[in-house]
């Protein structure tokens, strides 16, 4: 759907100037008149130049954002098409705009909006387009669109959370490891050439560093080239190999630190989507089907595809999440109660209050306690170095004595 850039003058006079959305030219004069702009000049925005490898993708935030639009403008009353028209024409980037533009040109034809989502089920996940399914259903777009923004809201600061806990670590380990590096790429080197035409016997920690760093400076780009490769490599690989997503996921999980927030992080994921999707309307092994996907981790979701196929056969949640024996005691007895009463979802809304705040407090720890080990170990390793350098110094002093 092409955006037209103007240019006109404002009630004042004033020469104004931007982009509209519109399905043509005559539309897009159209709705400059009813801002009352006189418009000079019209002509479609030059398309934007997107490499294959490098598509551009609609961010959770900006997905969020509309979705809280939509539902604050419904509930107000306001009519659908006119509601996407307005968010299409202010949405951050131009695709979300021509996305949400179809949609209302889809609406317009007749279609529900579940089905014009349909679409572009690369910006609409399924989880997103179940729930504004059932809220057509039941008549409640806007309070499942409102409950659909809650939940990202939530998931998006879980996230940041969970990225802003291993951020500081990894900088720290990066920086070092790059010290260490430069350490024995060229300072060693310096005291290599002057042990050697000494001709002395070198201590056994001293000659280790030095063979290390000759090796380093004879393979440093070698090391670094492979080392980029192997990480690209890992990186697609997760993404498109399920074995090697599946392994990667494992060794997360089987982390002492690192794996319990993972396993923390995910729970509450899996409870708040769950929660949500019951609360719409939907059936319970369809909300686990569509929060098995949603889980972030390949050994969650298999777990979860297997308490659903439990559950298919007869068996109740609380059961079938016991048997397969990855969620906590207290979430299945948190469960059990919630089908026993009737109150499921606000036993998973309770669930997932109380992992978000596991998580706030496992990241608190995380870098209280990740802060002084890699002081310790850094200070640790350069120790080492600057003492292996130094002993051969002690060796000649104590020989003069």
């Amino acid at each position: 759907m092409p955006y037209f850039r103007w240019k006109g003058r404002n009630p004042r006079g004033k020469i104004v100037k931007g982009e509209i959305i519109a399905a043509n030219k005559n539309e897009a004069i159209a709705k400059l008149k009813t801002k009352r702009v006189s418009v000079i000049s019209i002509k479609p925005s030059p398309k934007d130049i997107e490499l294959p490898f490098l598509k551009t993708k609609i961010k959770d935030k900006e997905l969020m954002i509309v979705t809280k639009q939509l539902a604050s403008m419904l509930a107000s009353g306001l009519p659908l098409d006119e509601a996407l028209n307005i968010i299409a024409e202010q949405a951050e980037s131009k695709k979300m705009g021509e996305i949400l533009y179809d949609i209302k040109l889809n609406v317009e034809s007749g279609a529900s909006i579940s089905q014009a989502m349909k679409k572009h089920k690369e910006v609409f996940p399924p989880m997103y387009i179940n729930m504004v399914h059932a809220g057509e259903q039941t008549g409640n777009l806007d309070g499942v669109l409102k409950r659909l923004s809650d939940m990202m809201e939530k998931h998006l600061a879980l996230k940041r959370k969970i990225k802003g806990a291993l951020i500081y670590p990894t900088m720290v380990t990066i920086v070092a490891v790059g010290v260490i590096a430069l350490i024995l790429t060229f300072v060693i080197p310096t005291f290599a050439s002057m042990y050697s035409s000494s001709g002395m016997q070198l201590p056994l920690p001293t000659q280790i560093v030095i063979n290390i760093s000759m090796f380093m400076k004879h393979y440093f780009l070698y090391i670094l080239v492979a080392l980029i490769v192997f990480i690209i490599a890992l990186r697609i690989s997760y993404k498109r190999v399920y074995g090697v997503r599946k392994a990667i996921d494992r060794i997360l999980l089987s982390l002492p630190i690192f794996g319990i927030l993972a396993k923390k992080g995910s729970i509450a994921n899996f409870t708040t989507i769950l929660s949500s999707l019951s609360a719409s309307g939907i059936d319970i092994l369809d909300a686990l089907e569509i929060s098995a996907k949603t889980a972030g981790n390949v050994i969650i979701e298999e777990t979860l595809t297997e308490v659903k196929d439990m559950i298919r056969k007869g068996d109740n949640l609380s059961f079938a999440m016991a048997t397969v024996g990855e969620f906590p005691d207290m979430v299945i007895q948190m469960v059990s109660v919630g089908e026993e009463t009737g109150t499921l979802d606000d036993m998973m809304q309770k669930i997932s209050k109380y992992y978000e705040d596991e998580v706030d407090d496992a990241v608190k720890n995380l870098t209280s306690m990740i802060e002084p080990l890699i002081i310790v170990v850094l200070g640790g390793v350069i120790g080492f170095l600057v003492v292996s350098m130094y002993l051969p110094i002690f060796k000649i002093g104590q020989t003069i004595k």
